[in-house]
C-alpha cells in the first residue's frame, strides 16, 4: 500500500532516505552539491509553514502490486517526492547559514565537484526574470519517483496531491522551469494540463517554463 503524506508528518530519521532519494532522481545544481546541502535543504522545509512538499510512501512490505518489481525492504520506504513554494530563491538563500556549517561544506563540495562554484555563479549571474512568480503563484521545484515505482502513475498522484493543497492554501496557479530535453518530465506535465508560457535559456541550460492553472 501506498500513501502521500506531507512532508511535515514524515519523520525526522527518514530525512536521511529522502536525502537519497533526491540525489537518486533530480540531477540538479542542489544535488551537485552534495548530501549535506539536500539534507539541510529538506530540514528547511519541512520546518517552513510556507512550503507544500508531499512524500509518497510504501506502507507494507511489497509497495506496489507487482512481481517485476524488487520487493521492499520494510515498512515506510520513501517511492516519491514533490515539493513547492511561493519564494524558492528564500529557501535556497538560508542553506548559507550558518556561515560556519555553509563554508566547510562548500568547500568539500568544490573539492569533489570542481565546477560547482562556476554553476552557482552561472545560477546568481544568469538568473532569467521567466523565473519570476505573478500573483497568486506558487513553484513547484522538485519532484521524483523512485526508479522501482515509476510506471504506475505515482507522478500524477503527487502533482494531483499538490495541486489540491496548493488550491486549499489558496494559490490560483502553479509555475514550474524544466529542461527543454526533460522529455519524461514534459510530457508528465502536459498530460496533467501545465502549458508552456516561455522558453528561456539560463546559464548552461535550456528550459520551458509552464503553468497550471489551479480550479479549471
Amino acid at each position: 500500500m501506498t500513501e502521500i503524506i506531507h512532508l511535515s508528518q514524515l519523520p525526522a530519521n527518514l530525512l536521511p532516505a529522502l536525502t537519497d532519494l533526491h540525489l537518486a532522481t533530480m540531477p540538479t545544481l542542489l544535488t551537485e552539491l552534495g548530501k549535506p546541502f539536500v539534507l539541510r535543504y529538506y530540514q528547511l522545509a519541512q520546518a517552513d509553514p510556507t512550503v507544500i512538499a508531499l512524500v509518497a510512501r510504501s506502507t507494507a512490505s511489497h509497495p506496489l502490486p507487482s512481481t517485476a518489481l524488487p520487493p521492499s525492504s520494510g515498512e515506510n520506504d520513501l517511492l516519491g517526492y514533490c515539493l513547492g513554494s511561493p519564494c524558492p530563491s528564500s529557501l535556497t538563500a538560508r542553506l548559507r547559514s550558518p556561515a560556519a556549517w555553509f563554508a566547510k561544506h562548500i568547500l568539500s563540495a568544490t573539492f569533489s565537484h570542481p565546477s560547482v562554484l562556476l554553476q552557482l555563479a552561472q545560477s546568481t549571474l544568469f538568473a532569467s526574470k521567466a523565473n519570476t512568480l505573478q500573483p497568486g503563484q506558487i513553484e513547484l521545484t522538485y519532484i521524483g519517483v523512485a526508479p522501482q515505482a515509476r510506471g504506475y502513475g505515482l507522478g500524477t498522484k503527487l502533482l494531483t496531491a499538490f495541486a489540491e493543497s496548493a488550491q486549499k492554501t489558496g494559490y490560483t496557479s502553479i509555475a514550474l522551469s524544466v529542461e527543454t530535453d526533460n522529455l519524461p518530465a514534459l510530457a508528465l506535465y502536459a498530460k496533467f494540463g501545465f502549458r508552456i508560457t516561455q522558453t528561456f535559456t539560463e546559464g548552461r541550460y535550456h528550459r520551458h517554463r509552464m503553468e497550471y492553472r489551479l480550479g479549471t
